[in-house]
């Protein structure tokens, strides 16, 4: 790293703390929709129970594949946070960066509005004194890098779809262009206030501390270079899940068309309006697989499996990090 990378990224700012109250009416709405998206998710299922209840019939070996997969992709985000991490020059321990991610992977799923992000700040500023703008850096990387990959993923999947197969669909595309374009917006902001970000903002110092600590973490080549291991290693995992979960689901389905829908089912990440997105993401791949000339509810089919498997390597990583991180909290 570069003396102007570290400086940028050891610069200490005041501290912010969240105020949660003015977020109390949101959180209603979120859980209010959390329900309602369940109660029409159960519906749907119910409706087309003759399709879905093949899923429950997998084989001893295709669950234990799916569950191999789903946590080779757990285990590999898990190293994708310790990458950033250590740019910040944190002693770290196993249940640190493991454990945290584990433990807030779980809250994901349980908690609205990327209550995930506040517990992983409020831990690495009580534990580790992590400024809150470090870590709110680090999540607006994560996404903004993982934004791109996967919008690089689906331009491949896409023009395989049109060489191969000739279908070039519009709506597609042009939902492509936007996601890139906003991506670009997003990361051009930073780099303009490059070097300017505390003296323009001045009276937003939550702001211009995300920006410096953004624009370090996008000087660090070498970091870069580490994350897009991390994202194709991670990819792949990803990739064959899918491709196990469209078998089991008697789907044919090539190595493109997995591409491309486990792109599309990372999207709706970037903003949880729900606890785990429960119905978003299953109605986003259900309407993705129409666009794609297939039928809804395999979309859903599809995306419940793999949610199914994800989970539940979820929840046995949460579990078994949860006591030793509540530990540290509390001592911190």
């Amino acid at each position: 790293m570069e003396p102007n990378e570290e400086s940028a990224l050891a610069e200490v700012e005041e501290p912010f703390v969240p105020d949660t109250h003015k977020r109390d009416w949101k959180k209603a709405a979120s859980l209010l929709l959390f329900a309602v998206l369940i109660l029409l998710l159960g519906l749907y299922i119910a409706k087309h129970w003759e399709d879905m209840e093949k899923l429950l019939s997998l084989s001893g070996s295709s669950a234990a594949l799916l569950l191999t997969l789903a946590l080779g992709g757990c285990l590999m985000n898990c190293v994708y946070h310790l990458m950033i991490l250590r740019t910040f020059g944190l002693p770290l321990s196993l249940t640190d960066w493991m454990g945290v991610v584990s433990v807030s992977n779980v809250i994901s799923y349980a908690l609205p509005l990327r209550a995930d992000l506040v517990f992983s700040a409020a831990y690495y500023k009580r534990v580790k004194g992590l400024q809150y703008t470090k870590s709110v850096s680090m999540a607006a990387g994560n996404i903004v890098f993982g934004v791109v990959f996967f919008l690089l993923q689906m331009l491949a999947a896409l023009f395989c779809t049109g060489l191969l197969e000739g279908h070039w669909p519009p709506v597609l595309w042009v939902l492509w262009a936007i996601g890139m374009a906003a991506t670009t917006v997003l990361i051009a902001i930073p780099l303009v206030f490059q070097g300017r970000a505390h003296a323009l903002f001045r009276k937003w110092r939550l702001l211009a501390g995300v920006i410096t600590g953004f624009n370090a973490l996008l000087r660090n080549r070498r970091l870069l270079w580490q994350l897009l291991l991390c994202l194709t290693v991670n990819n792949v995992f990803q990739l064959l899940l899918y491709m196990v979960c469209f078998q089991a689901a008697g789907l044919p389905i090539t190595l493109y068309g997995a591409l491309f829908y486990s792109s599309v089912s990372w999207l709706p990440s970037i903003i949880p309006l729900v606890p785990g997105n429960l119905g978003i993401k299953e109605s986003l791949m259900g309407v993705a697989m129409l666009l794609m000339g297939e039928l809804f509810h395999n979309g859903v089919a599809v995306s419940l499996l793999q949610r199914a498997a994800v989970m539940a390597t979820h929840m046995l990583l949460g579990l078994a990090f949860a006591l030793p991180v509540y530990r540290r909290f509390s001592r911190g």
